[in-house]
């Protein structure tokens, strides 16, 4: 691997780090670069498997196999990230680049592992036994508000946008995951 591709590593797991923590150099630190937009894209389809064995099934995707399951998840993550993208492009301020899109994509991808971690300790709780996975769910509707508080945080500080419509961003994408999941959800259920 190259150094380049090392240091864009390198700062871009400690954008993941400090971007949930509200630091101001957390958005100074994913790249802009067309190529480091391409290899974030990776960083949600490794999540697929990750989430898929440690968050059990319920409801209607209990019994179903791995490879449903990861091709439900991978078209909605194409799905949701295609819309987030538009809609950043689309409603974003005049003053903001393609360089600032592109690294915002880029930093929207990387925070779906911190959005991850943050769970961890909810898993494990479970795995454990400590508490239920009912519980568990329950307390995953706060941290992913959490997420999207910080993804909105992200979206403010790397588009210099005020925080209030960055917010309006982020809620637009938990609306619209929302409605992709349910739909491709639905679609998949009922046609494979």
């Amino acid at each position: 691997m190259s150094p380049l591709i090392t240091d864009e590593i390198r700062n871009a797991l400690w954008g993941c780090v400090e971007i949930p923590l509200y630091l101001k150099k957390g958005a100074t630190r994913f790249s802009e670069t067309v190529a480091a937009l391409k290899r974030s894209f990776l960083i949600p389809l490794i999540l697929i498997p990750i989430i898929i064995y440690t968050i059990p099934s319920t409801g209607v995707y209990e019994g179903k196999s791995f490879d449903w399951q990861a091709s439900l998840m991978l078209i909605q993550i194409i799905l949701g990230t295609g819309v987030f993208a538009a809609m950043i492009y689309f409603f974003k301020a005049k003053h903001v680049t393609a360089d600032d899109l592109r690294k915002c994509l880029t930093g929207y991808n990387w925070l779906s592992l911190s959005a991850y971690v943050v769970n961890i300790p909810l898993i494990l709780l479970a795995v454990f036994g400590i508490n239920t996975w009912d519980d568990v769910f329950a307390m995953m509707i706060l941290v992913t508000l959490y997420s999207y508080s910080f993804l909105a945080y992200m979206i403010a500080r790397i588009l210099k946008i005020h925080i209030f419509l960055g917010i309006g961003f982020a809620l637009a994408d938990l609306m619209m995951g929302e409605i992709i999941r349910n739909l491709t959800t639905y679609f998949m259920l009922h046609h494979f």
